[in-house]
């Protein structure tokens, strides 16, 4: 895997240009992690080439060389002024036409990228704008002052990809982390912070919060991460903590939804399967790893069978609550509990979804393959703090009927995501998409032998 990085000059716009033998370059680096939506490697090996720190804005092109993969990022200074390494030169973008840079795939990528700033997108991310990264820590710096928090180390850029941009920093009284999300996400704060004040089990409550940038200042959580630990019984107290909360908040949905936490209960649910599934098969019909002509036709025969489903499970009497919507992957083992965090996909709804992505994840990983009875256990702790509305075979019966619902809960979450973001983000996502129509086909009993895994 090869790394190109497109470096911008905060006070002009102007494009770093390297000497080559074969005309000019970017810099380039070969990653410690192919991980696209992790940075802090890019701006540190940025820093030791050029002599510079840097902010990394997003992603911008990726592609094939032969057999070697390669991506391009857009970076910039974290300061007007610096220095312009041995031999290079800053090309001003009204002359960027005329450089020729040794890789047509780089051209287009500083096209693409001009032609953003000229004319952004309502669904550009905010942090590939020049200048939101310093009011983004003016913002911290302010926080952490009012909390009586020193500063021991800079902000360290962690992630930036179409769903959010983390930071890091040191301070006298531990690390803190900075996540900040797009619009359509930005509940996640609000919903933190009602959540660390309602079911303190969950969440301890973030440092400060704007929801109107999507902004989130949270403690180092700290400890384990649940989805490496071999021990079931870890997962079968994090399961019991989770309902027992869930349990707790059924009476409490009109103040979740007057938070603007996304409705995503069966009623409306119904109504989005005739346009998820249309959606999803102009979306990913075709090409190498698309859906197949026959997994169109099956995934169109499913209308009638999904709301049936959901009709179905509606009569059990079990009641919508808070769901996390992306459990797996996103549990802390911790002293006395357990911390759940990225409440991103929080929604109200079914609570039986929320087991979707825990079988994803340990089904994946293997972390469980000495628990043959890991499924009907972790099933079962999960459905123990429910027994105050229906007798537990009755649960059972209940839970089996959304297997496949809780795959088109995850699908719909992913169309949602991909709807609001813009063209050049969605690669990032589509394959968790594709991973998830796949699997609503297969527990539907159609065909499907795909193994492309959820992208987040």
């Amino acid at each position: 895997m090869k790394y190109l990085v497109i470096v911008i000059r905060p006070e002009d716009g102007s494009v770093l240009a390297l000497p080559s033998s074969d005309g000019w370059a970017l810099p380039e680096l070969t990653p410690t992690t192919t991980d696209a939506r992790i940075v802090d490697h890019i701006n540190a090996e940025m820093h030791r080439q050029l002599g510079f720190e840097t902010w990394t804005l997003k992603c911008a092109a990726r592609g094939e060389d032969g057999e070697e993969p390669w991506r391009i990022f857009t970076a910039v200074a974290r300061q007007d002024g610096v220095p312009t390494p041995a031999g290079a030169r800053w090309v001003e973008q009204r002359d960027i036409s005329s450089v020729c840079f040794n890789t047509p795939a780089i051209d287009e990528a500083i096209a693409a990228w001009l032609a953003t700033t000229v004319s952004p997108t309502a669904l550009r991310s905010p942090w590939e704008f020049i200048g939101w990264h310093d009011a983004a820590c003016d913002w911290i710096q302010v926080h952490l002052t009012t909390l009586g928090m020193t500063v021991t180390a800079p902000p360290v850029q962690q992630r930036a990809w179409g769903l959010s941009c983390t930071m890091k920093i040191g301070t006298g009284h531990g690390d803190v982390y900075f996540k900040a999300t797009p619009q359509f996400m930005s509940h996640e704060g609000r919903a933190m912070q009602a959540i660390a004040e309602r079911c303190p089990q969950l969440l301890p409550a973030p440092l400060a919060v704007d929801s109107g940038h999507g902004w989130l200042l949270m403690p180092d959580f700290g400890g384990e991460m649940l989805h490496e630990c071999p021990d079931i019984s870890r997962w079968e107290d994090a399961l019991r903590t989770i309902a027992a909360a869930q349990v707790e908040q059924v009476e409490s949905l009109p103040n979740w939804l007057s938070l603007n936490t996304p409705d995503r209960r069966l009623g409306r649910m119904v109504e989005m399967i005739d346009p998820l599934i249309a959606s999803c098969s102009r979306m990913l019909k075709g090409g190498s790893n698309g859906l197949s002509e026959s997994e169109v036709e099956d995934l169109r025969s499913l209308s009638m069978p999904l709301k049936l489903m959901c009709a179905r499970l509606a009569q059990y009497g079990v009641p919508h609550t808070l769901v996390h919507g992306d459990l797996g992957g996103n549990i802390i083992i911790r002293d006395g509990g357990h911390t759940f965090f990225d409440w991103t996909d929080v929604c109200i709804s079914h609570p039986f979804f929320e087991m979707a992505t825990i079988s994803a994840a340990f089904f994946d990983e293997s972390v469980l393959k000495d628990s043959p009875d890991a499924d009907a256990r972790l099933r079962n702790a999960y459905l123990e703090p429910w027994n105050a509305f229906q007798p537990i075979e009755v649960l059972v019966e209940a839970f089996e009927a959304t297997r496949a619902l809780g795959a088109l809960h995850q699908t719909m979450t992913y169309m949602w995501i991909l709807t609001n973001i813009s063209l050049d983000a969605r690669p990032e996502l589509e394959g968790g998409l594709l991973h998830w129509v796949r699997q609503v086909l297969k527990l539907c009993g159609r065909s499907s032998d795909s193994s492309a895994g959820d992208s987040r």
